[in-house]
């Protein structure tokens, strides 16, 4: 398989999960509130088990969900900007990545970040950064304007 088409492979699997996760992060900020004043007037809707998952996810500050929905669409505007090969969508993607991973320790306390929740961020910040440099290698930067003219 070719390095390029490898590429759009990832890309493609950022921008479908980014694209949802941004989605829904976005989407559950917005109804957090109705959802608290729902589950709060009928507090047995749900079976048990469902209910301790269902207080856990009302609990969580809503700037948590609005946070990681905003880090998401900026994960989707790096891949967009690496699939034309630009080496700020890169840092975007990275920056977002590694924000998402210290999010949880913002809002919600040591304990919500998983080792595999870490080692897949810098997977693929580590292959995202080696597939760039590999096909923008020979590419020369853009002339930079000359202020003076």
């Amino acid at each position: 398989m070719q390095q390029k088409t490898l590429f759009h492979i990832l890309l493609v699997i950022t921008f479908v999960f980014g694209g949802l996760s941004a989605f829904s992060y976005l989407v559950t900020a917005a109804i957090l509130p109705t959802m608290q004043q729902f589950y709060a007037d009928n507090p047995n809707i749900l079976p048990e088990q469902f209910s301790v998952m269902m207080q856990q996810m009302l609990d969580t500050p809503r700037g948590y969900f609005l946070g990681a929905g905003v880090l998401y669409l900026l994960e989707v505007l790096g891949a967009a900007l690496m699939w034309r090969l630009r080496w700020s969508g890169f840092h975007c993607y990275a920056l977002s990545r590694l924000l998402l991973l210290l999010l949880p320790l913002l809002f919600l306390g040591r304990g919500f970040v998983g080792i595999g929740d870490i080692m897949m961020a810098l997977l693929f910040i580590a292959v995202y950064f080696l597939l760039m440099r590999q096909l923008t290698a020979g590419q020369s930067e853009p002339p930079k304007e000359d202020p003076e003219q």
